[in-house]
């Protein structure tokens, strides 16, 4: 895994840039504390596999913007999932 871009998801659809992590245990500390809400959400770029997800502050996974399906944050993640859009 390589150096992960972490960017919150805004109002009006765009992504802005929030920092950079060595790992997603930092990732989900780093959006757990800069989250203003619960349901605010946060795209996870991992820059050398060029894979991306989407995570909830509440810590639910998201396959896509428009997948109602989510996943528990005890649910093994094993790859980041290209289908997110960036």
């Amino acid at each position: 895994m390589g150096v992960l871009q972490i960017y919150r998801h805004e109002p009006d659809g765009s992504l802005r840039w929030v920092t950079s992590v060595d790992s997603m245990k930092m990732a989900r500390m780093t959006i757990r504390a800069r989250a203003t809400s619960s349901s605010e959400e946060f795209l996870i770029h991992d820059d050398q596999a060029n894979d991306s997800i989407m995570l909830r502050a509440d810590g639910h996974w998201f396959y896509g913007k428009n997948d109602q399906k989510r996943l528990t944050p005890t649910s093994p993640v094993s790859t980041f999932l290209s289908s997110v859009p960036r």
